[in-house]
């Protein structure tokens, strides 16, 4: 499912405050399976965040989630911007996002954010604060999908047989992500490159609400489709799927109730690695074009949003800055132009963080300032030597396509331990 977010903040629009609650939001919806797709800024201007609000809603994401601006100071005019552009209100939504703010606030009973639909787009009003805008939108997550079922016209429900009260839950459950069932929601999670826990069970003993078969698909933040039957088997295993995702190992795991024990098998199906790109150049396309076929999920990083072309946001995710993009230590990162703005920052963020693979397109000449740079802020000899510049294998590469071509060989020699030396070598 597609989300857009749009930050309303004087203070962010001018550069004098940091996005931290835009890129939390973004953050949770992504981990939530949705796919944001636009992140905008705007000023505490009515006018310019209902010409926003509506430009969205025309462009198809089906959901908008704002964040600032719903206070009881007199620049925050996002609630009114909101109501003179919805044409139904969801009230409830709104309700609830506020009793989620009240459990550890009471300063959460004057945000006058609302709910509503624009056409076949709900819009969503968050508190300015980074807390305050995740436990909001937290609140709510569960039922946005069905939400957006409806709203885009998906209004049939399928049979349900009463008879079976594990099978009400599984239906009750299906719904969170893009699919209603555990094959569907995976298939879209594979799909977008994240990971999850596949809970089978494969023994059943006594006479638990479980049968062996059955299925519930975790995410990394919870249950996304399916049940094992009951909520204290759903809850065990949600439990034991941090576990499981971060060995990257299968397991297997008894749960137990009153009624009987399940024998249940923890598959994880981890995401494609990720490869950041940084700058939209023309080695940077192919770059991204050809990484999807080679088993990776391509980023590109470009705060300079006028040298985006529609081909880069074709061929991958488009951020405008690194601390957009998780970093784990599957990802690959290559930056493509020496003379771009923050290329020691972002390395040395890199440097940083578990990223197995950091590439910085450039002869020694040029590159040396930003070595200098990240000498003067700290790092070793030995942390520098994890860059690779010039990247990639040398196979005599002058076109765009042959120094893509000689990255990526020397990206996937690195994902499988190899030298990437010549094979007649060896």
């Amino acid at each position: 499912m597609a989300a857009a977010v749009v930050t309303v903040s004087d203070g962010v629009a001018s550069g004098a405050r940091d996005d931290a609650s835009g890129r939390a939001v973004a953050a949770e919806l992504e981990g939530s399976g949705f796919r944001v797709t636009r992140r905008e800024v705007v000023p505490d201007e009515r006018h310019v965040i209902e010409e926003i609000l509506r430009a969205l809603a025309d462009s198809g994401p089906g959901l908008v989630v704002t964040t600032g601006g719903t206070g009881l100071g007199p620049r925050d005019v996002t609630p009114e911007a909101t109501r003179s552009v919805i044409e139904r209100e969801a009230p409830g939504l709104a309700e609830e996002m506020r009793a989620a703010g009240r459990a550890t606030t009471p300063f959460a009973a004057l945000s006058r954010g609302v709910a509503g639909s624009l056409g076949a787009t709900l819009i969503l009003n968050l508190p300015g604060s980074e807390r305050g805008a995740v436990e909001s939108l937290s609140a709510i997550l569960p039922v946005l999908p069905h939400a957006l079922e409806l709203l885009a016209g998906h209004t049939a429900h399928a049979v349900e047989d009463h008879s079976s009260a594990s099978h009400r839950r599984a239906h009750d459950t299906a719904t969170p992500g893009d699919g209603t069932t555990v094959e569907e929601q995976l298939a879209a999670r594979s799909a977008a490159g994240q990971a999850a826990v596949v809970a089978t069970a494969i023994r059943v003993e006594g006479n638990p609400p479980c049968n062996v078969g059955q299925k519930l698909l975790l995410g990394p933040s919870g249950p996304l489709a399916g049940t094992l039957g009951c909520a204290e088997f759903d809850d065990a295993a949600t439990a034991d799927a941090p576990g499981v995702l971060e060995g990257r190992e299968p397991a297997t795991r008894r749960y137990q109730t009153q009624l009987g024990t399940i024998e249940v098998f923890l598959e994880p199906v981890v995401g494609r690695p990720r490869l950041v790109v940084f700058s939209a150049t023309p080695v940077a396309l192919h770059l991204l074009r050809w990484a999807r076929d080679l088993g990776f999920d391509p980023v590109l990083v470009e705060p300079r949003t006028e040298r985006i072309t529609p081909e880069h946001r074709r061929a991958a995710q488009v951020r405008t800055g690194l601390q957009e993009v998780p970093v784990d230590a599957e990802t690959a990162a290559v930056h493509t132009d020496h003379d771009a703005p923050g290329v020691a920052e972002s390395v040395a963020t890199l440097l940083r963080s578990p990223s197995r693979f950091i590439g910085v397109m450039g002869s020694t000449r040029h590159v040396g300032p930003h070595v200098e740079r990240l000498r003067g802020l700290g790092f070793s000899d030995q942390e520098i030597a994890r860059i690779r510049t010039p990247v990639g294998i040398d196979i005599g590469a002058r076109s765009a396509e042959e120094i893509a071509l000689s990255i990526l060989a020397g990206v996937v020699a690195d994902r499988h331990g190899a030298a990437g030396g010549w094979l007649d070598h060896r």
